[in-house]
């Protein structure tokens, strides 16, 4: 499928390729039993790794050959508008391809997670190649309305920069996500949808994750800047969890992504996010207590915008300077080798030390030596994303 994608990928201007991704019909693929044709939106091929050059293409029609599985029935509520079109995956390691939904033409079957053989690829409307080493991870923005053109505008500047320094690689098992965004005054684009998460659902019709951005109203009066600071903490969430299984492990999660947030603030805002929002919500259960800051409900109201677990990635900086490694080097092991090393609830503890050389139980009896304040542990001003996660 690479080679005969090749074939019909287009030189295609940015500004078209943009119009066609705002021009999509927010469909499913469709199966025509008359002609034995599968027609996918859109497709992404790829291998799971950051040393191939992957392919996006849209509008897809091929032939299938042998039917390795098929998922269930699912129900039209699963996907009401304005869900976006799902983006199906080619495996190029397996020779897989992945289809999320698929139904006929008259509904009368509608099926998810459906894998199968390819037999020939009849054509595609566009395509375009990506380089090895750049993400190829797809995200579908549904930006609502009720947002101003200044912050739609400043969101795609903030997801190019982070895909570009913090690239995610999209495989069999996680390749693509919603994000929804809208002001929080406005009528949510879903009922399900609420917040500022990677939030998930599912049931009859199969498990699906997306992105939740619910900009307060007052940000936008007051010009807070959390408006754009809650897109890079979640942005990095969907980076972890492209790497990690810690389901309801809090301060390992919150901790990195509430300070890759300041991180990114004081990098292209020149703010500091940490002294002014996260700093004076400290609590002394961080210092008493630290391993409850293992659970959401534990210290929920201690941790008030991740303070604690911003303060024990922090700490967790600092005694890894101490070892001899340099700021940079500290960040990297944090941001990103911790999560290279795929922690799970069962291992954490052992990669944790594996990672960082200090066992979980020292680590959170060092913390009590620390004082409640994030003085002397904040990242240098000259502190670059791009540096954290290049080698």
């Amino acid at each position: 499928m690479k080679n005969i994608l090749f074939l019909v990928t287009l030189i295609v201007s940015p500004v078209f390729a943009h119009f066609l991704s705002i021009t999509s019909a927010y469909a499913d693929a469709i199966y025509d039993p008359a002609t034995g044709t599968i027609t996918l939106t859109s497709v992404l091929a790829g291998d799971g790794s950051s040393q191939t050059e992957s392919i996006y293409a849209t509008n897809v029609q091929v032939t299938a050959g042998e039917i390795l599985s098929m998922g269930k029935a699912w129900p039209p509520y699963i996907h009401p508008s304005p869900w976006p079109a799902e983006v199906d995956f080619y495996d190029m390691a397996t020779q897989e391809l992945k289809i999320s939904y698929i139904r006929t033409p008259d509904t009368s079957i509608e099926l998810n997670d459906v894998v199968i053989k390819v037999g020939s690829v009849l054509g595609a409307g566009f395509s375009e190649s990506i380089s090895a080493g750049v993400a190829d991870y797809k995200f579908r923005y549904v930006l609502d309305e009720s947002l101003p053109n200044e912050w739609k505008n400043e969101f795609e500047i903030i997801m190019n920069n982070l895909q570009r320094d913090i690239p995610i690689y999209a495989k069999s098992e996680w390749y693509s996500m919603p994000i929804f965004a809208w002001k929080s005054d406005a009528e949510r684009p879903l009922p399900f949808v609420s917040g500022g998460c990677i939030c998930g659902g599912g049931g009859e019709g199969g498990h699906f994750r997306w992105m939740s951005l619910e900009i307060s109203a007052s940000e936008f009066e007051y010009n807070n800047i959390h408006r754009y600071s809650l897109v890079p903490h979640e942005y990095f969430h969907v980076y972890q969890l492209s790497h990690v299984d810690l389901p309801g492990f809090k301060w390992l999660m919150e901790g990195p992504a509430a300070t890759l947030e300041s991180i990114y603030v004081q990098e292209h805002y020149g703010i500091d996010y940490f002294s002014t929002a996260q700093g004076p919500n400290l609590s002394e259960q961080v210092r008493e207590n630290p391993s409850s800051y293992e659970s959401y409900s534990a210290s929920r109201e201690a941790d008030i915008n991740y303070s604690g677990s911003v303060f024990m990635t922090l700490v967790l900086s600092a005694e890894l300077q101490k070892q001899g490694l340099s700021e940079v080097e500290a960040h990297r092991k944090i941001f990103r080798d911790f999560n290279l090393a795929k922690p799970t609830l069962e291992n954490w503890e052992a990669k944790f030390l594996e990672v960082f050389l200090i066992s979980v139980d020292s680590f959170y009896s060092i913390i009590k030596n620390y004082e409640l304040s994030y003085d002397g542990l904040l990242p240098s001003e000259d502190l670059k994303i791009s540096q954290i996660f290049s080698d």
